[in-house]
């Protein structure tokens, strides 16, 4: 069985992709959804599915939601993922407690957004990290800036088939 850790590291994974229904079904299953929930029948432009146990939230968008008389399951992408860091596993080795932008950085990308020292006397505590292969890690951090409060899990630019 699937621990915590490996759903969200594979949400990280999986993150922006389509192709990914019978996924979406096991990781529905652990955060406490019958299939039919976590992946609606009926043709929506976005669907969230939350597990405050767990500290998930997932968001999942349909960009062909109009073309469908019945939602395709398949056509569903993993759109957002958020995860609440003090009870969620985080992906890509970050640390929910010693965590800081510096160190974030090296694990993630130096290619960011937002954290300069002016952001963080305005109170914006968040850094967005744009991954080379079009993922985008938004860490956001007490306001101590050691430790993480949540981490957010996009991708832009493309919407890949998980399946090829």
């Amino acid at each position: 069985m699937a621990t915590n850790r490996s759903f969200v590291e594979e949400m990280a994974v999986r993150i922006g992709c389509h192709g990914l229904a019978a996924w979406l079904v096991r990781v529905g299953a652990w955060m406490g959804y019958p299939p039919a929930e976590i992946l609606s029948e009926t043709p929506v432009r976005m669907a969230s599915s939350t597990n405050a146990e767990h500290g998930v939230t997932l968001v999942l968008h349909d960009p062909a939601w109009q073309e469908h008389r019945t939602a395709d399951p398949e056509c569903w992408v993993l759109y957002d993922v958020t995860l609440d860091a003090a009870k969620a596993p985080l992906p890509f080795g970050l640390d929910p407690w010693s965590e800081t932008p510096v160190s974030a950085k090296t694990k993630l990308s130096v290619d960011t957004a937002m954290g300069r020292p002016v952001d963080f006397r305005r109170g914006n505590y968040r850094v967005t990290h744009f991954l080379p292969d079009n993922r985008v890690v938004i860490v956001g951090f007490k306001p101590n800036l050691v430790g993480i409060e949540t981490v957010s899990l996009k991708r832009i630019n493309e919407m890949p088939d998980f399946r090829s």
